[in-house]
Order: structure tokens, then C-alpha cells, then sequence
């Protein structure tokens, strides 16, 4: 029994004690090949080595774990491990949703347009489409008359009039965002 103390990893029972689990269950996963390459030449564990494999041979949620009775060092320092990791993979993920947050904000800034902005845009829209329609009877009653046979000063003149009834019905209504009217109500 005094070569057991010169162990070049750690027996059996003292691995499966480790775990959380019976002797038995650490040689069935060795026997199936779960656990290989992890039992030295002096029949002892490599014990790094073999809580590795069987981490990434296990489901934990299937997993039924007694407690330990007594936690050794190598277990705290792979706990340790293991929540650092999950620490670093959580603010991993959380720089991950940081930057897809901020490309999304970047593509609403791209596709939305500050409100003044925009009131002063559909201002001078208006401003332009006002100034278009009044011009509108001196620019075109000539060549309408012609085409109906009518006197052109006539219908001139009727056309700046009621044109100039629709612009002041159109100053009357809000324009979208409360840009305030679309005229001024003096036409």
C-alpha cells in the first residue's frame, strides 16, 4: 500500500468523490470509452484531464450529483474556472447585444428625419406648390382659351380666383407633424 501515496494523479474513489458521484459511475465511463485516455500507467486518474472530458461528455441537466463530503482544491479552483468562463461569456454576450443595439440605433438614425426638419421641408414644399398654382392662370389661360375659344383676360381671371379660394380653403388645414398651415391665410 505505500506506492499509493506516489500517485501520479489521484485514485479513483478520490476522483469520483470530487464529482459528486459513486466509483462505479467514473469506471462505467471509463469502460465506455467516455473517460479515455485519462487513467495513467500507475492506475491512477489524471484528474484534470478526466473532469474535462467528463464535463464535455455530460449533460448537466441530467445529471443527479451527491455532495461531496469534502471539497478538494482542484475542485474549487475548476469551479472557479468554470464560473469565469461563465462570467466571460456573459459579458461576452452582452458586448455582442451592445453592438447589435448600436448598429440598429445607427439604422434609425439613417431612416428618420429630425421633426423641424421635416415641418420645414413640407413649409417650403407648400411655399413652392403655392406659388406654382397662383402663376398657374397667367401662365396657361392663353393656350386654354385658345382650345375652348374663350377670352383669355376672362379666363385668366376666373382661374386666379378660384384657384386663389382653393389656396386659401388649403391654408385652413393642418399640415402633418403640426408644421402649422400650409399657407398663409392672406392670399
Amino acid at each position: 500500500m505505500g506506492g499509493r501515496k506516489n500517485l501520479e494523479g489521484v485514485s479513483l474513489a478520490a476522483f469520483a468523490r470530487e464529482m459528486g458521484v459513486t466509483p462505479n459511475a467514473v469506471r462505467q465511463r471509463v469502460q465506455r470509452g467516455s473517460l479515455a485516455g485519462v487513467i495513467l500507467a500507475d492506475g491512477s486518474v489524471d484528474a484534470v484531464k478526466a473532469r474535462v472530458q467528463w464535463f464535455a461528455n455530460s449533460n448537466p441537466n441530467q445529471q443527479r450529483r451527491k455532495p461531496a463530503a469534502k471539497t478538494s482544491k482542484l475542485r474549487e479552483a475548476a469551479e472557479g474556472a468554470e464560473e469565469n468562463s461563465e462570467y466571460d461569456l456573459k459579458v461576452e454576450r452582452m458586448a455582442v447585444d451592445l453592438e447589435a443595439a448600436k448598429i440598429n440605433l445607427e439604422r434609425l438614425k439613417e431612416a428618420t428625419v429630425d421633426r423641424e426638419e421635416a415641418r420645414r421641408a413640407i413649409r417650403s414644399l407648400m411655399l413652392v406648390f403655392r406659388a406654382a398654382m397662383l402663376n398657374f392662370a397667367n401662365r396657361h389661360a392663353s393656350d386654354i382659351a385658345a382650345e375652348v375659344e374663350a377670352d383669355p383676360v376672362r379666363l385668366a381671371g376666373a382661374l386666379e380666383g378660384y384657384m386663389r379660394v382653393a389656396l386659401a380653403e388649403l391654408a385652413k388645414t393642418r399640415a402633418p407633424l403640426d408644421a402649422g398651415t400650409f399657407g398663409d391665410s392672406a392670399c
